[in-house]
């Protein structure tokens, strides 16, 4: 028996390595195995790769300039990602434990590269010429990126805004052309890796750090050699939320939904700012707020003493109260935390801040409490969804395998130890054991297909509900939100009377495009979500319904009364067992939510009328000032009636665009996962079925041994029942480890 100092990660891997040395057993005794053994084999291999891939995700998170890298850098106890004031994390990246230092960058390919820089150039005012070129760009051509660097100088002339509120489109375009040079040889028409390991490991600062080099990379993982890396864990520096490019937005809320635990960082010198309100608000929609640590990030520097520190502290506290959230918030500064692990290997510069800083002694005693204190709950949590992630899903699986092995040496013993009368009895009635089975499979066989197309129906009538019947009213609320939605085109007239109407149609649709990409974030995915959800259930529920219904036992019936025994195993094998695996069935088919829902268009129809309306309001005003010399010239009218137009005909569009969303959920969702989950449930049918069609030739087998052989065969089935009892040891006592766990929390 294994003691509760063992981890429970090291109990598994020896139950795993017990689990294979009983199979192993199963098969030197004679019909004593069957294909389920084999896949019972498959199922223990697999286990450890399924606990290294099912590492616990942490994402670090906050808006700009609140101490995220440097939050990372003091858990892992290193300087590994780039920290520093202002914008330094151009990309997520995600860290795990290696056998060495490597660093993974994920490059995009050449298309999606394209693709991006064509949407930020639509409706990109010209004098036509470049159309053309839009609709084939090619950043690699010398010709387009000469053009691209037209249209940067044209958005930055045209369109001067304060610095806080660059246009993403500029941004986009920009990092594209000052990192082309030092990417172009990097990125190939597929996505590639590009590895960085041991010397040259600390070179990823360079790209993940540098949002020109960081704009071809799509994802970063870095491998980490040392004892400071759970190695059941990855943790993720987010770039800042508040962002104004609704994809980074989006890139971000999709790791938070993947991920097992956030930790948002608030800088105590701003305390909660609009844009944490508004981050934290997309979060809740999104329902991630019940595995959410918030650290108020003290900069020790800015504060006068202990009194101003906690004061920040409880301001954030009042804050997140007003959105519903009664928060676990850790004051303590990361910074400090890093200078402390890395005290050695500071700067003399460095050096001297620690010292000025430990001479605030109440103030540094605090936060030394505090991070001790979050080191504790981390822990605990990490320890809590460790059992429950990783651990007690593959106990029970292997609690499954063992009992049904135990049940299958009870049988045999059994059956080794009957006597000649039932011998002779049980051989008569194993014949017509058999063809009951065979016709039933049959049956069963034919009724699965209209069975499942009855579950292919409620989904589709969900779907309608959903999308074509509006029954949610979200296309009714998206079009309400467009119609609703403010254009205030008097903020462009100062720009209209030097660049003119085409440059203010861009600058218009640009904006309203961003409003609506962010209702669809804030407002409609998670809605979307959540009746992705609710469909997901309905199938698991309608297969486990319809496996019940097929848990017939055959071997029930008063004239098998013999093999009660075998009934008993026949029975058990399909207890706890989830007929269907929903989450695996859609990671192996790579099943993801569509990406966009619906998006403001601006089509050469739109463009044509916009431009005829403001040409007939110009002439009528050219008209008007003919005969009234007071009468002035004015955009304004003119841009008005292009806002009506623009919003006027995306109420139409994202009516279509509502439909393919039903339509690309139908046949590239739902469809290939009732059909993925229709194939397993067979197999699982079809086995219990084999289960009756090897009872057959397992107890003919047993049945024709001699009394020696039958002897013989008994000792090694004691044997493996004894092997048993160790491992069913060794599962009690990770079960023990976490019930004193939780009793230690209570």
């Amino acid at each position: 028996m294994m003691t509760n100092k063992t981890s429970p990660s090291l109990i598994i891997e020896k139950i795993i390595k017990d689990t294979l040395s009983i199979l192993q057993m199963v098969e030197e005794v004679p019909q004593m195995g069957d294909s389920s053994f084999t896949k019972y084999q498959e199922v223990c291999r697999r286990i450890p790769g399924q606990i290294q891939s099912g590492r616990l995700k942490i994402a670090v998170v906050g808006v700009i300039k609140s101490g995220k890298s440097t939050f990372v850098n003091s858990l892992v106890g290193r300087e590994l990602v780039k920290r520093g004031a202002g914008v330094i994390t151009s990309i997520t990246t995600r860290i795990r434990k290696g056998k060495k230092n490597r660093a993974q960058l994920y490059f995009k390919s050449w298309d999606d590269i394209n693709s991006q820089l064509q949407k930020a150039l639509v409706l990109f005012p010209d004098d036509g010429s470049g159309n053309n070129r839009i609709d084939n760009f090619d950043i690699r051509r010398e010709n387009d990126r000469t053009y691209l660097k037209s249209a940067y100088q044209a958005l930055v002339k045209d369109f001067p805004v304060a610095k806080d509120e660059i246009r993403p489109e500029t941004l986009l375009i920009r990092h594209a052309l000052k990192g082309f040079e030092t990417c172009k040889d990097l990125v190939q028409a597929d996505e590639t890796i590009i590895c960085f390991e041991s010397k040259e490991f600390d070179t990823h600062k360079t790209f993940t750090a540098d949002p020109d080099k960081a704009f071809y990379i799509r994802d970063v993982c870095l491998d980490v050699f040392g004892k400071t890396m759970n190695p059941d864990i990855e943790i993720a520096d987010c770039q800042g939320a508040d962002s104004t490019d609704p994809a980074q937005l989006a890139q971000i809320l999709a790791y938070l939904e993947s991920s097992n635990l956030i930790i948002y960082c608030i800088s105590s010198r701003t305390g909660l700012r609009q844009s944490d309100m508004t981050f934290l608000k997309q979060i809740k929609n999104l329902g991630l707020l019940d595995n959410i640590i918030f650290i108020n990030n003290c900069d020790l520097t800015e504060h006068e003493n202990l009194d101003d520190l906690i004061k920040i502290e409880t301001s954030i506290y009042d804050n997140l109260k007003l959105l519903e959230i009664h928060p676990k918030i850790f004051s303590f500064s990361s910074l400090y935390v890093l200078f402390l692990k890395l005290e050695s290997k500071l700067s003399k510069k460095d050096l001297n801040r620690l010292r000025l800083w430990q001479q605030e002694k109440k103030m540094v005693q605090y936060c030394d409490l505090k991070a001790n204190d979050f080191t504790s709950f981390l822990k605990q949590v990490m320890d809590q969804h460790q059992y429950e992630l990783l651990i007690s899903n593959h106990l029970k699986r292997l609690g499954i395998i063992i009992d049904q092995v135990d049940q299958r040496a009870d049988i045999f013993l059994d059956l080794l130890s009957s006597d000649k009368v039932k011998e002779e009895d049980a051989i008569k009635t194993l014949d017509d054991l058999y063809h009951t089975a065979s016709r039933l499979e049959s049956i069963v066989a034919n009724s699965i297909q209209g069975a499942v197309s009855g579950l292919k129906d409620e989904i589709e009538s969900a779907l309608n509900d959903m999308f074509t019947q509006d029954k949610k009213a979200i296309l009714k609320n998206a079009r309400e939100y467009i119609k609703t939605a403010s254009i205030d085109v008097e903020k462009y007239r100062s720009i209209a009377k030097e660049s003119g109407f085409n440059q203010i149609l861009y600058l218009m649709f640009q904006d309203f495009k961003r409003k609506l990409d962010v209702y669809g974030i804030e407002v409609v995915k998670p809605q979307l979500k959540l009746f992705v959800q609710t469909q997901d259930k309905r199938i698991a529920a309608y297969f486990q319904s319809l496996f019940d219904s097929y848990q017939i036992d055959l071997l029930k019936a008063d004239q098998y009364s013999q093999f009660a025994e075998v009934s008993k195993l026949t029975h058990q094998q399909s207890e706890g067992v989830d007929c269907v695996d929903i989450d695996n069935i859609k990671k192996i088919l790579g099943l993801q939510l569509p990406v966009v829902i619906f998006e403001a268009k601006y089509t050469p129809k739109i463009k044509a009328n916009i431009i005829t309306d403001f040409c007939l309001q110009t002439f009528t005003q050219l008209l008007s000032s003919l005969f009234n010399k007071a009468a002035g010239f004015s955009f304004s009218p003119g841009l008005k009636k292009a806002a009506i137009k623009i919003k006027k005909e995306n109420q139409k569009i994202i009516k279509d665009q509502f439909e393919l969303c039903r339509m690309t959920l139908r046949t590239t969702y739902f469809l290939p996962l009732i059909e993925a989950a229709t194939r397993d449930f067979k197999e699982k049918i079809n086995e219990r079925f084999n289960r009756y069609h090897s009872c057959k030739n397992e107890i003919e087998h047993l049945f024709s041994l001699k009394n020696s052989e039958k002897q013989e065969q008994k000792k090694k089935v004691i044997l493996i029942k004894q092997q048993i009892q160790q491992i069913a040891g060794d599962i009690s006592s990770v079960c023990d480890i976490s019930l004193e766990q939780d009793e230690k929390k209570c």
